[in-house]
C-alpha cells in the first residue's frame, strides 16, 4: 500500500506507432481500507476518462489506492 502518486515508466516494444490520446478506467479508493458496503454500494466504481500524452515510451502517474486499466491505441 503506498499513499502518494506514483510515476511508473512505460515502454511498449515493438510499438511501431501509438497515438497521443487514449483512455484510462480507474479504480480508486481515499485510504488502503476503503471498500463499497451495502450503506455506500460505489464508494469505489470505475470512471472513465482520457489519457494523453502516450507514446511507445512514456511515464504517466498513477494514483494512490488505484488500479488503472490503460487503453493504448497503436497504428
Amino acid at each position: 500500500r503506498n499513499a502518494t502518486t506514483q510515476p511508473v515508466h512505460i515502454l511498449l516494444a515493438g510499438a511501431k506507432r501509438v497515438l497521443p490520446t487514449g483512455r484510462a478506467i480507474v479504480l480508486k479508493g481515499e485510504n488502503g481500507d476503503d471498500t463499497n458496503t451495502i450503506g455506500q454500494p460505489r464508494k469505489i466504481a470505475p470512471v472513465e476518462e482520457a489519457a494523453t500524452g502516450l507514446s511507445a515510451d512514456f511515464t504517466r502517474d498513477f494514483p494512490a489506492y488505484s488500479v488503472t486499466v490503460l487503453e493504448v491505441k497503436t497504428r
